[in-house]
């Protein structure tokens, strides 16, 4: 979809060449109940016993989707001090990997992932590699170099 509406910019003379800007969002799904057997068949790759025989189950029981943990930053305290830990926010569900123009913010491309994706793995999916070579080449960027 990306690309049709890529193509259709460059139809009518319009290049979105200002730089990448890349992010991952985690996007969360319902929380599943599942014995400790169920959850080794699904990080194996299984449908786990029994779910085959009630596929009112199956259809309800979301096995793509992982745990991860989302660190931030601890907020500064009405008095100005910070606290001694940063937080760490257990989530489960998936990751959106999204690239957008960095002046106009249009969507170049986009994938999505596991929660438990590492965002470091994404880029080459979602970074238009063409613009790259086309913005490194420019001569805004070369004289940025000098």
């Amino acid at each position: 979809m990306f690309e049709q509406f890529d193509a259709a910019l460059r139809e009518a003379g319009f290049l979105a060449v200002s730089g990448q800007i890349v992010d991952a969002t985690i996007v969360a799904a319902p929380k599943q109940r599942n014995t400790n057997g169920e959850k080794r068949a699904i990080k194996d790759g299984r449908i786990p016993e029994g779910w085959k025989d009630k596929p009112a189950k199956l259809a309800q029981k979301d096995r793509d989707a992982r745990w991860t943990v989302k660190y931030t930053k601890a907020k500064v305290r009405g008095d100005g001090s910070v606290p001694p830990v940063d937080l760490a926010i257990p989530a489960f569900g998936y990751k959106n990997h999204v690239s957008i123009d960095r002046a106009h913010g249009l969507i170049r491309k986009w994938t999505a992932t596991h929660a438990a994706a590492h965002d470091g793995a994404r880029p080459e999916e979602v970074l238009d590699r063409p613009r790259l070579l086309c913005e490194a080449s420019s001569p805004t960027t070369s004289r940025r170099r000098e």
